[in-house]
């Protein structure tokens, strides 16, 4: 069996014990076909962007510079390796990467601050900035340990935290070229640009390490007003706080009332012009397009002298509804940086034209940045919007499983459906991207639908009920289908039976009971099921009758009060009873058994992270057989507008759990186990031990300080395990499977 790689963080508390029922371990599978006309997807199901941050980095340690993406939609970051030659851009999905990454959120940059060749990360906290520091393991993968929890600087009254906002993106730069890293941030009442100037150099410390001072807090004697694009240049400081009490909401007359500015910029640093001074890029939460302002002072005195209000105006200029941000990185390997271009808000519209690159036709030091797509990259993926849902569904009923993938909305409109036909055999699935508007629904004017078929009238042909934003159900009868016939549907019923589960409707069609008559079970936002019994016949079906609550089914998580259900029913393993996967806002999948049998009761909760599937944000998951090797495969879709299918082939594990508290990191194979299993830390154990699916301790070894050790696997049952381990650095908890 080939090693799985599996690189964690771990708790100081154990997790959770719940009983896992036996079943075949799921991984991504990106092999999949994906064809658009004749020509094949080049990485489909990759998940979509919607809010990526793009950063640079050596990730296999091949003097060859990668790429790096934090989509701040879900938290989700992306590894892709560099194929590419002089003037060709050619990244390819490399996931394997992506478990040596830290969990981060908000905004996520690389680069080098201690001058060792290897990218560092600096990401945002609620108290600060934190730092990672790169290093390479002994496979050459670019991995990261902790370096500096907060980023501080040196006020009149001590050490303070550098505080930037979620919302903002700063620049982390050498704007003083004494090879060290500052950084420059708007100020918390916004406008005014900070300089915190690293002294790391100048104190003796060489460039690895942090000692920050406030030196400016008008950096290039620069004002961003709230209410116009073009920014306030040669505006006077404003040191003293009482003069700029007086002003307070008079910004128009005068830019020191910095009070009444709103919070919200993007900042981009870079020498343009060869003059040793930085230029910038600013975006702002309340426009569209990028600015780019001169310096046109000095290395030791920024005065920022001109502006280009809609960068770049030579060009193409990026217009991102709304608030764009810059990064800046040689994409295509012509040693000349190129810019590429994001929205930086969950809440924007350009979800799918999302990456705006710009090509350096000059040099790094005299750039020109002309327009080469807004799609940088999803055009290479199944992209639908916002919100994606795959839903399984054979509509031409040629006995081939076809994909459905509606979304929450696009481009911040009305929802649309994706309709992906199986062109392919019964073994070998290959799809096809027919239409992005099936059936014109996005005529309807809803957001978040969601279909469902089954026959519910009897006469041997599936029908669709189709959920949406308003909570209700329409039903579409079907007037075509039959034997290798088209499915044709036709609204017959705006109102089902006057369904109205509250926002989001995501129904499902099953017959939940098991009395030979179909049921519709229906999500919801607040994360709650609700169970409308067939009460009629199977030629007359009667869901007037709805039970909330249904199995007492709980996903909301970190105290949300809303939950997006999106249920799933599938017999797994060839089982004769069904299994309910349920997805959810925060982007894994909760498994529960004992449905059949205890409608009116609880379902059992077997797993609240399925086969530690973890798409970033809104899970939506649907379940068939598209290979016919009688396993049913599972496509999950995710906010960013994207789907990932996963099956039970572990020639397809190129990823792992990803879960990351205090700097645990480990190594864990094969997984799944069979007689035996090796772990790797980078701490000292001091104890292992195993416990079954129900937290039964089976098996406890002292290590005596070692950081690897194998495990005799071979007298377990088939089941989901957890590895619990002890040293100094507290305690680990590691789930596997043993086959």
């Amino acid at each position: 069996m080939n090693k799985n790689q599996l690189v964690s963080a771990c708790s100081f508390f154990i997790l959770l014990f719940i009983q896992h029922s036996v079943s075949a371990q799921y991984f991504p599978n990106y092999d999949i076909e994906l064809l658009k006309g004749s020509v094949a997807f080049k990485m489909p199901w990759v998940g979509g962007l919607n809010n990526p941050q793009f950063s640079a980095a050596d990730l296999n340690n091949d003097g060859i510079s990668d790429l790096v993406i934090f989509d701040k939609t879900g938290k989700r970051l992306l590894t892709f390796t560099n194929t590419g030659t002089s003037g060709i851009v050619d990244y390819h999905y490399a996931p394997k990467y992506e478990k040596n990454f830290p969990k981060m959120d908000s905004w996520c940059l690389l680069l080098d601050f201690n001058c060792d060749n290897i990218a560092d990360i600096f990401t945002h906290t609620t108290l600060g900035t934190k730092v990672y520091k790169g290093y390479y393991n002994s496979d050459n993968e670019l991995c990261f340990s902790s370096y500096s929890k907060l980023l501080k600087f040196l006020s009149i009254t001590g050490p303070l935290n550098i505080l930037i906002t979620s919302v903002d993106i700063p620049a982390f730069c050498d704007i003083d070229n004494d090879n060290d890293i500052d950084i420059l941030t708007f100020e918390q009442g916004g406008g005014w640009i900070d300089f915190y100037q690293n002294m790391s150099q100048e104190m003796g410390y060489g460039c690895d390490s942090f000692k920050y001072e406030l030196i400016e807090n008008c950096w290039g004697s620069m004002y961003e007003p709230s209410n116009q694009e073009a920014k306030w240049l040669n505006q006077p400081c404003p040191w003293r706080m009482e003069e700029l009490q007086p002003l307070i909401n008079n910004e128009n007359k005068n830019p020191k009332a910095g009070g009444t500015r709103h919070t919200g910029s993007t900042t981009l640093a870079f020498d343009n012009d060869g003059d040793g001074d930085k230029e910038i890029i600013l975006g702002d939460i309340s426009f569209s397009d990028l600015v780019y302002l001169t310096n046109g002072g000095s290395i030791t005195a920024a005065l920022l002298t001109s502006q280009d209000t809609a960068f770049p105006n030579y060009s193409v200029p990026a217009n991102i509804d709304y608030f764009p941000a810059s990064f800046y990185l040689d994409l295509d390997n012509d040693n000349a940086n190129d810019i590429v271009a994001a929205p930086n808000t969950e809440n924007g519209q350009t979800d799918v034209a999302c990456s705006w690159f710009y090509k350096n036709i000059g040099t790094t030091n005299n750039g020109t940045f002309i327009y080469q797509t807004d799609s940088f990259l999803t055009n290479d993926m199944i992209d639908v919007g916002s919100g994606a849902a795959p839903v399984f569904v054979d509509l031409n009923n040629d006995s081939l499983v076809d994909l459905l993938i509606t979304n929450r909305n696009s481009y911040g409109t009305n929802s649309t459906i994706a309709y992906l036909e199986n062109v392919g055999i019964d073994t070998l699935p290959v799809y096809k991207l027919i239409t992005r508007n099936w059936m014109n629904l996005s005529a309807l004017n809803l957001k978040g639908l969601y279909p469902a078929f089954g026959d519910l009238n009897n006469d041997g042909k599936k029908e669709m009920v189709l959920g949406n934003e308003n909570g209700t159900i329409l039903y579409y009868q079907n007037i075509g289908g039959g034997a290798n016939l088209p499915d044709n549907f036709v609204l017959t019923n705006p109102a089902y039976f006057t369904i109205d589960v509250g926002s989001f409707s995501t129904p499902a069609i099953v017959d939940a009971n098991a009395d030979g008559k179909l049921d519709l079970v229906i999500g919801e936002e607040n994360g709650s099921l609700n169970f409308c019994r067939n009460n009629g016949t199977v030629t007359t079906p009667d869901f007037s009758n709805i039970q909330t609550s249904f199995g007492n089914v709980i996903i909301q998580q970190n105290g949300s009060v809303v939950g997006f259900s999106v249920p799933c029913f599938v017999k797994l393993n060839n089982a004769s009873t069904l299994t309910l996967l349920v997805g959810c806002e925060g982007g894994n999948v909760f498994q529960y058994t004992d449905i059949e049998t205890n409608i009116a009761g609880t379902f059992t909760l077997t797993d609240s992270s399925y086969s530690d599937i973890q798409v970033g944000s809104f899970s939506t998951p649907s379940a068939a057989d598209i290979n016919a090797d009688g396993i049913p495969e599972i496509a999950v879709g995710n906010y960013r507008g994207g789907v990932t299918v996963y099956d039970t082939s572990t020639a397809h594990n190129y990823t792992a759990t990803i879960n990351y508290t205090n700097d645990w990191m480990y190594e864990l194979y094969p997984n799944p186990a069979t007689d035996f299993i090796t772990v790797k830390t980078n701490h000292e154990i001091s104890k292992a031990e195993i416990f079954d699916p129900l937290g039964r301790k089976l098996y406890s070894h002292v290590v005596n300080e070692k950081k690897e050790f194998q495990f005799n696997t071979s007298q377990l049952s088939p089941a989901l395990y957890v590895i619990k381990l002890t040293g100094a650095k507290g305690n680990c908890s590691i789930k596997f499977v043993k086959n």
